[in-house]
């Protein structure tokens, strides 16, 4: 098994030589394994080894003594351990996550923690090819595309190694006896209650005893030939993210119509990269959210926003759309101008333009993408023709309604995200509000059979 295990090492280049690695152990058969043989290259490759233990105050005193028999452990092979202790249980209660998602998210906290406080480069941990094969029917079962039924990586984010993945439980429980390592055995691994349990104590033997008795390594090798298509395509998704995505600190925008030309399969993985991109990871984004966000950038009208998970939010604009981090605490600018008519006005804090004309009565329409055109009953203003954002207590009779609204229910009821109300440009006549640009115009001043002069008011939000 060492040789296998040094080939893995090399062939995925997972260690250089004189670097600290944290190792997670638990205490059972794999963790100890993994633990074993990282000690026996330790002089071959002069690496520093340290080991991280967490007691998830879950069983006891038997975790109790796994934690002592992993510190006794390290002591007798002269490696330095880090003993924690966490109430998991509580901690996946308050973030409302499963036990095993807690144990995870807190085992790499401490991992960080110790590769810090180390200065080591990366971290081992013991999953091995039963893992590959449970997690590719536990994937296969709930759902999952190429993305998740592609092999666990042997090396991810140029840190996290995982030496073993190439080699069997039954493997390393032989290694373990030959090597007369006696590793703890966590009895909660034994009980068929959650699914992973499940699918190691009575799915796989089934498989192996009535359809294919090399399944796991069947799953192994499928996992891996899926990951290497996975790994071509999103190489050639990237390309075409780069070439489409505008980026911020904290937003991504990108052309309506560009992004539609392109396939749905590539579509679907461009918005999962800007996900990734602004939040870090992909964790509970499912293929409903991606689905309603091509909708919202196929139908939705301007303005129309999607909420995402990971604290992001889409929303549509006029020929693009972007997908950014919601604001918590917008900080708001308020604006305010007056518009002369037969002139031009700029308004820098939404790089735009606006002109006012008075013609003659006849249609008004959009006419252009990133241009809104509006026709009112000139004869049916009394004060200055002013452009601003909102204002508390802000009221509006929209047109085709006879009593007046309060502009907030109405950003609501047309589904408004907050983050950009601020920023929609409100014409007023005096304290009147006669256009909401972009989606509705007054009912007091809608064009009709006794109009004689129009003012047509021109709206053009400038290229970005």
């Amino acid at each position: 098994m060492l040789e296998k295990f040094l080939e893995t090492i090399e062939k995925n280049r997972m260690i250089e030589k004189g670097e600290g690695i944290v190792i997670g152990v638990s205490g059972g058969p794999d963790s100890i394994s993994l633990l074993h043989l990282l000690w026996r290259i330790k002089e071959t490759y002069r690496v520093n080894l340290y080991v991280v233990h967490l007691n998830h105050q879950f069983r006891g005193k038997e975790a109790d003594s796994d934690a002592d028999y992993v510190k006794i452990f390290c002591e007798k092979l002269g490696i330095k351990s880090f003993i924690f202790s966490k109430n998991v249980l509580k901690y996946s209660k308050e973030k409302a996550i499963t036990f095993e998602e807690a144990g995870r998210e807190i085992r790499y906290h401490l991992f960080d923690q110790v590769m810090k406080e180390t200065k080591s480069k990366k971290i081992a941990v013991a999953q091995n090819m039963d893992d590959q094969a449970e997690t590719v029917l536990m994937r296969l079962m709930r759902g999952a595309g190429l993305e998740g039924l592609g092999a666990i990586d042997y090396v991810r984010d140029e840190k996290i190694i995982r030496p073993l993945l190439n080699i069997s439980r039954q493997e390393i429980e032989a290694y373990c006896e030959e090597n007369s390592l006696y590793p703890r055995t966590d009895k909660t691994n034994l009980e068929a209650v959650y699914t992973r349990n499940r699918i190691r104590l009575e799915l796989i033997p089934y498989i192996e005893k009535h359809f294919n008795v090399n399944i796991k390594e069947t799953l192994a090798r499928t996992a891996n030939l899926l990951k290497e298509d996975k790994d071509f395509i999103n190489l050639a998704v990237k390309q075409e993210y780069e070439s489409i995505a505008k980026k911020t600190i904290s937003e991504i925008r990108m052309d309506k119509g560009e992004f539609l030309k392109k396939h749905r399969a590539i579509q679907k993985r461009i918005l999962r990269e800007a996900i990734l991109e602004l939040s870090g990871d992909l964790k509970n984004v499912q293929n409903k959210h991606i689905e309603g966000l091509i909708k919202l950038i196929q139908n939705g009208h301007v303005g129309a926003s999607l909420d995402l998970p990971k604290g992001l939010v889409a929303i549509r604009a006029y020929t693009n759309f972007c997908i950014s981090k919601r604001k918590r605490e917008i900080e708001r600018k308020d604006f305010e101008y007056n518009i002369n008519v037969g002139e031009t006005l700029n308004i820098k804090e939404l790089n735009a333009d606006i002109k006012a004309t008075i013609v003659e009565q006849g249609d008004s329409k959009i006419i252009e993408k990133k241009e809104y055109k509006q026709s009112f009953d000139w004869c049916k203003f009394k004060n200055n023709l002013i452009l601003r954002n909102r204002r508390a207590g802000d009221r509006f009779i929209p047109l085709g309604m006879q009593g007046s609204k309060k502009l907030k229910d109405f950003f609501i009821d047309e589904k408004i995200p907050r983050d950009i109300r601020d920023q929609i440009p409100l014409v007023c006549d005096g304290d009147e509000i006669i256009w909401i640009i972009g989606y509705r115009m007054s009912e007091n001043y809608k064009v009709d059979e006794d109009t004689q002069e129009k003012l047509v008011l021109t709206y053009m939000k400038k290229m970005e």
